[in-house]
């Protein structure tokens, strides 16, 4: 299925464990030897939420919070890019032109945050976008996308498939530094506008990776534009 071009959204959750994450170097080591060419956008994680709490107790200002979760994207996909040293390109691309620069050596792209403002999740979509890539793989800190926040709420039901003009309905837009949603308006709004389809999966799910990857079998949520 995805033997086409794809771009891989990596949740910053999956860098707070040591054990998972080496199983994803492996297995995006393995596709990219076997001809699955991607981009792989990486969030900040706990660790930008930690700088990003710190420095509001500070009095620092939401475009100078968003910097450092930037930084902290960037150190996770920093980190990516030097276990997969053999393959990746280096260093990692900070904005749009750089990442026309290095998809144009034939390494695979790793990138985190741009700018103040974004989500990695709008960055991943601008990547898809800009290299002419019309497939997402989100792999998020929940296994699917439901009408409401799941941990909260006991009705939220969950989506095998919809719409991004039905998600975005459903959306409340959020632009404090560290509180994007899973998939933020504007993300979508890129998505939209250029055709992209989003597959949502657990990041704790490797196998259900695997099956989308090489089946095409969505056991998240697909978003259509």
């Amino acid at each position: 299925m995805m033997r086409e071009p794809f771009t891989l959204k990596l949740s910053g959750h999956l860098f707070d464990s040591e054990d998972l994450l080496p199983k994803y170097v492996d297995l995006i080591r393995e596709f990219w030897k076997n001809g699955y060419k991607m981009a792989v956008v990486t969030g900040g994680g706990s660790l930008a939420r930690k700088y990003i709490d710190i420095g509001r107790k500070m009095g620092i200002n939401e475009s100078l919070l968003d910097m450092l979760g930037i930084s902290a994207s960037r150190l996770n996909a920093q980190l990516l890019a030097a276990a997969l040293s053999d393959i990746a390109y280096l260093p990692i691309p900070t904005n749009i032109d750089e990442v026309f620069r290095a998809w144009s050596t034939g390494r695979l792209v790793i990138t985190g945050g741009f700018q103040p403002g974004q989500s990695t999740a709008t960055v991943a979509l601008l990547v898809s976008e800009s290299l002419g890539i019309k497939r997402l793989i989100d792999c998020a800190n929940v296994d699917a996308v439901y009408t409401s926040d799941p941990r909260v709420d006991p009705n939220a039901r969950r989506l095998d498939r919809v719409s991004i003009s039905e998600l975005m309905a459903m959306l409340k837009s959020r632009t404090v530094a560290g509180t994007y949603d899973l998939l933020d308006p504007w993300a979508l709004s890129i998505a939209q506008r250029s055709g992209i389809t989003i597959y949502v999966v657990g990041c704790g799910k490797l196998g259900s990776l695997r099956r989308l990857i090489t089946e095409g079998v969505s056991d998240g949520t697909i978003i259509t534009p």
